[in-house]
């Protein structure tokens, strides 16, 4: 018996190892190019993510958790190119929304929501008179790249941003809300 086989007995039980043949086939494998003279970088890295993972699943007590580690050690025995997707995430936004009413409302709802938020911030910030996002920065204690990425509307802000927002402008945090 291996080193890898005996710290897989040991850290993920002799049922679960014994149940995958493949995973100890590999161990066996990686074991042998361990102790060769040279292993590639690559080898290392796979045989040191094997260790770890079941040293992980020794400390996981989330049974979903554990099914999803043994998963990941089959996959890295197994050393198979992975498949990357060419989809985007936007793609697959849109797909959604087209196949489920649901999922098109909730964007839907999104959308205007930081719309109504967009307006009432614009608003405060014209009565306070911030005239730059520099100046809300300053004023927030915020960065200025996040102030622009709050007014292009690529981001909602969580409630503490709120809360600094709210402080900034003057107003009570519910004020921004929509």
């Amino acid at each position: 018996m291996c080193i890898l086989e005996i710290i897989a007995e040991r850290r993920i039980g002799i049922e679960q190892l014994a149940s995958r043949p493949a995973l100890r086939a590999f161990l066996v494998k990686a074991d042998r190019v361990a102790q060769s003279a040279t292993p590639s970088d690559d080898e290392k890295a796979r045989i040191e993510s094997i260790v770890e993972l079941c040293f992980e699943y020794d400390r996981e007590t989330d049974p979903l958790e554990k099914t999803n580690i043994l998963r990941t050690l089959e996959e890295i025995s197994a050393d198979a190119p992975l498949e990357l997707t060419t989809t985007t995430v936007e793609d697959w936004d849109q797909k959604l929304a087209a196949e489920s009413r649901t999922y098109a409302k909730a964007v839907a709802h999104d959308a205007q929501r930081l719309a109504a938020f967009r307006k009432k911030y614009f608003s405060h910030r014209a009565k306070v008179g911030l005239e730059t996002q520099a100046a809300v920065a300053q004023k927030s204690g915020l960065r200025r790249s996040y102030i622009a990425v709050i007014e292009t509307g690529e981001h909602f802000p969580q409630q503490k941003t709120l809360q600094k927002l709210a402080a900034a402008f003057g107003v009570d945090v519910s004020d921004l809300l929509p």
